[in-house]
């Protein structure tokens, strides 16, 4: 029995790897006959986080996310978002608008020309969005906000870079981090490596940060804040950790790290799966989507109050021209 397991395990790690191969192998003849176009790309990239990403999220190619605040995105090429709790997608013929608030995951979608200072102000745009924590829902406490439950305060969507540009080595003076420095800008960075074949390789820069780090980041918690730390292991709050406790934590949860205090110390790297980048990426971006507050409690007021603001001043020039017309006419 146990032999089997490992069989099926072994399966699918060579699964993904050739799901990889295949992928750098249709791209590339897409390219060589009569070029590659980027809904093309977009259609594969989709098709493989679609394969990875839990079915509660839509997809979507080509749209533009929103704050409440009036605060546009630049176009995005796949959006990942709550559309179950969230079904607020603004829609202007074939223009999609998208609240900030339902966003989980946005992916940037490139061929081998990576603009640098574009893809930066990309990722800006993005994080300039801001969330309303004025969402009003029913909990099994009682109607509440984001006012006044500290896992609301916020959310940023997770941003993926993923390229076709070919990069001969992870380390050296031509890699991707020394050539572009998108590490700060993108969570997750797809490029294709050449080894002894070419393949998809991924890079988090952050791949060390704890998983604490992580939910801080994404959900808008500054580092002193303690509102959106990990759970502690203990039964209770002032339960003092001992040793005997720790070790049967060690021996029950050796996938686990905890410190003294027995606070978790788990990292993104714990989930990196060698000489597999897709296996990887399905396990690290499925943790962190785990971590964020997607979907938000939806601020309908926030966005309320938008368009009629938004109404008003448009009825207000429009007084304005009719005056100064009366005047002239007069």
């Amino acid at each position: 029995m146990t032999n089997n397991k490992k069989d099926v395990f072994w399966s699918i790690h060579n699964n993904y790897n050739y799901l990889n191969k295949m992928m750098v192998e249709e791209m590339d003849i897409a390219s060589e006959h009569g070029g590659i176009t980027g809904n093309f790309r977009e259609e594969m990239w989709m098709k493989l986080f679609r394969s990875i990403i839990p079915q509660k999220y839509s997809m979507a190619q080509g749209v533009m996310i929103i704050d409440s605040k009036g605060n546009v995105s630049n176009e995005v090429d796949i959006a990942v978002f709550d559309e179950q709790y969230t079904p607020y997608v603004f829609q202007y013929n074939t223009l999609k608008f998208i609240p900030i608030e339902a966003v989980a995951l946005v992916i940037e979608c490139k061929s081998s020309d990576l603009p640098t200072k574009k893809l930066i102000k990309w990722s800006e745009k993005i994080d300039g969005l801001t969330t309303k924590s004025s969402g009003i829902a029913r909990m099994v406490t009682g109607y509440v906000t984001g006012l006044t439950n500290q896992t609301q305060k916020g959310t940023r969507p997770i941003k993926i870079l993923a390229s076709n540009k070919v990069y001969k080595s992870e380390s050296g003076p031509d890699n991707l981090e020394n050539s572009l420095g998108l590490g700060e800008h993108f969570d997750f960075i797809i490029h294709k490596q050449q080894d002894e074949e070419t393949t998809f390789k991924l890079f988090v820069k952050n791949e060390d940060k704890s998983l604490a780090w992580w939910a801080r980041k994404l959900n808008g918690v500054k580092d002193g804040d303690e509102n959106l730390k990990l759970e502690h292991l203990s039964l209770k709050e002032s339960e003092l950790p001992d040793k005997q406790k720790t070790d049967e934590l060690a021996r029950d949860y050796p996938e686990l790290s905890f410190n003294e205090n027995l606070y978790l110390t788990n990292t993104l790297q714990d989930l990196h799966i060698k000489d597999n980048p897709f296996l990887s990426l399905n396990l690290q971006l499925n943790q962190l989507l785990m971590l964020i507050n997607n979907p938000m409690l939806f601020p309908h007021f926030a966005y309320a109050k938008r368009f009629n603001d938004i109404i008003g001043r448009e009825q207000e020039k429009v007084c304005e021209k009719e005056e100064k017309s009366l005047i002239a006419n007069n």
